[in-house]
Formats: structure tokens, sequence, C-alpha cells
């Protein structure tokens, strides 16, 4: 019997709307009354995650920074991994010889190297774009977006004032319209810094936690703190860097129908995509057997 589902966000639960059904809110609520745990494990910051889950009244466990943290449901954190702060500098050289601008996400928040004007115009001509890119549908405000960016973040003139005022780093990540630049970047980082995970949930972003911090070391971490087997754990993602979750031994995993090929490779079930409420189907089938 299952007894924990651990789900992806952007691209399970939220559709290409990066909304979450009624369908797949009620699914989930019936879930928790029969008892079964739900484990957000996503790539976003809590703070963001936290605010999306209380807009549509959800209250559930949250590893978030693609494993690098874990939050129960009243926001205590239970567990996280940090990039130790004096391998930054050479990390961040890394980033610099690929000429390639990068966040820093501290457990202060969101931490940019540079100048505002910098930031503003990697927003403007990378995120944005691969954003776009990824999600040709979706509605995105640039000038909305640009803003709330810049008035979450907090701007530096040079490192180390970013490390001693932020010694916990989560997370550097990059995004860029430029996949062979970001080709180029992970084959460095992996060359140069192995002793790290480097993780894309698209061709057009670059994450780098520390290397325990994976989707599927959170997924270990909790199911050994509440004493859950893994045959009693259901897994359902859809990209790559849901793979260390869904390649887990023992469980029940899923791939969405809208998942790349590696991933519905290594799934045992599969579903309908993110716009037809394929997590909706696999929730209602658990509550169907409890």
């Amino acid at each position: 019997m299952i007894q924990l589902i651990v789900s992806d966000l952007d691209g399970t639960l939220l559709n290409s709307e990066q909304q979450i059904t009624e369908r797949t809110i009620r699914a989930i609520k019936q879930l928790q009354r029969k008892g079964v745990r739900l484990l957000i494990n996503t790539e976003m910051n809590y703070f963001d995650t936290k605010q999306l889950l209380d807009s549509y009244d959800l209250q559930c466990d949250v590893a978030c920074f693609g494993g690098s943290c874990i939050f129960d449901a009243s926001g205590e954190q239970l567990h996280a991994s940090y990039i130790p702060s004096g391998r930054i500098p050479d990390m961040l050289r890394i980033f610099g010889s690929c000429r390639t601008f990068y966040e820093i996400h501290s457990t202060n928040g969101l931490c940019i190297l540079g100048s505002k004007t910098g930031y503003e115009n990697y927003l403007r001509n990378e995120v944005i774009p691969s954003i776009i890119e990824e999600n040709k549908i979706l509605n995105l405000e640039p000038d909305a977006y640009i803003q709330h960016r810049i008035e979450h973040a907090h701007f530096y003139d040079n490192s180390r004032l970013l490390l001693d005022e932020n010694p916990r780093i989560i997370k550097i990540s990059t995004q860029s319209p430029d996949v062979d630049k970001l080709n180029i970047l992970t084959d460095t980082l992996h060359t140069q810094v192995p002793d790290f995970a480097v993780s894309s949930r698209n061709p057009y972003r670059l994450d780098v936690t520390a290397v325990n911090a994976l989707k599927g070391s959170a997924v270990n971490f909790y199911t050994s703190l509440y004493d859950i087997s893994l045959r009693n754990t259901m897994v359902i993602g859809y990209s790559e860097n849901d793979y260390s979750m869904l390649g887990l031994p023992y469980i029940e995993s899923v791939a969405m129908g809208n998942s790349a090929d590696i991933i519905k490779d290594i799934c045992l079930h599969h579903t309908a995509g993110n716009d037809e409420d394929g997590a909706a189907i696999v929730f209602e089938q658990v509550l169907s057997k409890q």
C-alpha cells in the first residue's frame, strides 16, 4: 500500500499555464485525508513553492532547490545540504570563464554578484527568452517579471562580501537560450569540480548543488526520517533532473506523458501529460486501492 507520494511540481502538478487543476487539488486532499503523505520535490525555492501551495490551500512537506532543503508543512527545516563556501570562488571563476551570468541562492535569499543593470540585461536577454523557448504558450509579462526578480534579489560588488553575509549557499544556477554555451559550461564543471551535482530540468537551465543534494537523496532522507519503505513509495516526475528519484530501487515510479524519453525508459508506469491531468489520474488510482 502506498504511504508516500513524491511529486515534482513544474511540468507535473503544474500544467503549461503554471496552474494546479481542481481535479488534482481534490485528489491530493483526498489522499491526505486517507493518511497518504505527499512530498513536493522541486527545483523551485521554498518561498515561491510555499506561496504557490498556499494559493491552492495545499499543506504538505516540501523538498526544494532540487533536494537541497526539506521543510515540513509548518515551515520547519528538516534537512539541508550546502555548497562549501570555500569552493564557491573556484566555481564562480568557471561560470565567468564561460561568460555566463548566474544566480546564487542562499538561505538568505537570491544573491547577485553584479549590478542591477547587469542583472536586468541577463533577465531580459537570456532568462526570459529561455523561458519562452521552453514554454511557448506561457503568457509572460517581461517588465513585471524583471521587476519582481530585482526586488527580491540582494546585490553585491564582490564575492567576499556576498559569502560573508551568505555563508550557506544552496545552489548556483543559470539560464540561457544558448544551449551550446550551457553544454560547454556543463562539461567544464564536470571536469573541474566533479564532486558537485550538475543538473538541468530543461536544455536552457543549469543548476549546481552539493553532491548529496539531488532529488533522490532527498527522498532517501525523507523516507528514513519517517520510517517509510521505498516499496510503499510512489514517485512521479517528468524531467531529467527527476532521474535520481525516479531511478530509486523498489519505488513505484511514474513518468508523465510530457516526460523526456530517458525518464519514460526508467519508469515502471506512465500517465497522461501535465495538460491532461496526468498526476490526478495517478492519484485517483492510488485512492481506489486505499
